[in-house]
């Protein structure tokens, strides 16, 4: 730039100098070149649209996606050489250095560019915004803007089978015995009894009937389908600090796995937290978190799991309410027949006195400790216990 600036000063002071027309032509070529081009590309180059692809990023760690950029170009003007570089965080970057594209673009034309990212760890990411350069044909002036193009990613948290956190393959979740007989469970056999008009003919125990010689019909037990509400322990002190970032991840990615298995058998579930949420969570997840927890409906189907995902793609902790403090707030809002599903650092005398009274109010539930286990005892409880604890380990195996 300095060079040009030198020349087009030395070729003005040559055509002052000489007033020949071959000098005065020079002249006005490098006013031109200097001047005149440069305000023009800047002008054009404002009417150049970059769209980022309109698609949701959802990914989980080890994940590699490509980003799709669309760069048009409306005007008449072509330019030399167009860069665009996208502001990745570290956390999503295929490699060190951050990637950049370098392309012509000719008058009316568009170019599509690919930028990779690879997920590493869960999160909430915001992309952009993108930093453009433009240069023309002669090398005289480079010029750089911004475009506030930004774009959110989502990693989840990691989903292991529930073998592989050292827990049993199936949890006995989702049946209480109905208080009212209005729902018969054809899976559950609770015995026989002799046919009744009215009786539906699919009912009949055809092998009884044959013994019995006079019909008898299945008895079945009455069920109902229960909710399961996850109850995620974020507190800071809850956590020892030598392995306070390997725990808590493992117990969000304990909820995460129980929330994709209970969902995915047909089951309703939700979600409660005394968690903190990152920044750039969509708004519509934002309204999840009221008075310091985060709060979701129990519900069924994919779009649950989804939005139970994100937002424990989303969380942090926080050093304001404990669990207890949560249990209390949160547990006398929720139906008779809703499974309690603790994920905690310990099972604290605290947490199983609490525990116990809530057993005693006719609940279930089910501990699930991220560290050491304070009560080897209730290990033992056998399947279908109102009161269970269970050791979580990444790998299936504690260290």
């Amino acid at each position: 730039m300095t060079q040009w600036k030198i020349l087009t000063f030395l070729a003005i002071c040559v055509a002052l100098l000489w007033e020949t027309r071959p000098a005065y032509t020079l002249a006005y070529l490098f006013l031109f070149l200097f001047l005149a081009l440069p305000a023009w590309q800047r002008k054009r180059v404002k009417d150049v649209q970059v769209r980022r692809s309109s698609e949701e990023f959802y990914l989980f760690p080890g994940d590699s996606r490509s980003l799709g950029l669309q760069v048009t170009n409306p005007t008449r003007l072509s330019f030399a050489w167009f860069s665009v570089s996208d502001r990745i965080p570290a956390s999503l970057r295929t490699g060190h250095a951050p990637q950049k594209k370098v392309f012509a673009l000719a008058p009316h034309a568009y170019h599509d560019i690919q930028f990779q990212i690879t997920a590493r760890e869960r999160g909430v990411y915001r992309l952009g915004p993108l930093d453009v350069a433009v240069g023309d044909f002669f090398g005289i002036r480079t010029q750089q803007f911004q475009i506030d193009e930004e774009k959110t990613v989502i990693v989840f948290p990691n989903v292991h089978h529930l073998s592989e956190l050292a827990l049993p393959a199936r949890l006995s979740l989702g049946n209480f015995k109905a208080l009212q007989r209005i729902n018969p469970d054809p899976t559950r056999l609770a015995g026989l009894r002799p046919y009744q008009d009215g009786d539906p003919l699919r009912h009949i125990h055809w092998p009884a009937t044959a013994r019995a010689q006079a019909l008898q019909v299945k008895q079945f037990e009455h069920t109902v389908t229960a909710t399961c509400v996850l109850f995620l322990d974020l507190h800071q002190k809850s956590y020892e600090v030598s392995r306070f970032y390997v725990h808590t991840e493992l117990a969000i990615t304990t909820a995460a796995s129980l929330a994709t298995e209970i969902i995915q058998r047909g089951e309703a579930c939700g979600l409660v937290s005394n968690a903190a949420l990152m920044e750039y969570l969509p708004d519509a997840l934002n309204s999840h978190q009221v008075q310091g927890r985060v709060q979701v409906p129990p519900r069924q189907g994919l779009a649950q799991l989804t939005q139970i995902l994100t937002i424990l793609a989303g969380v942090e902790t926080q050093a304001e309410q404990d669990f207890l403090g949560l249990l209390r707030e949160s547990t006398y809002r929720l139906g008779g027949a809703t499974i309690l599903l603790w994920i905690v650092a310990k099972d604290t005398p605290e947490i199983v006195r609490e525990a116990w009274t809530l057993v005693r109010q006719g609940r279930q539930i089910q501990i699930f400790v991220i560290g050491e286990v304070l009560h080897p005892e209730l290990l033992a409880s056998p399947p279908g216990s109102s009161l269970q604890v269970f050791s979580v380990a990444r790998g299936g195996a504690r260290a």
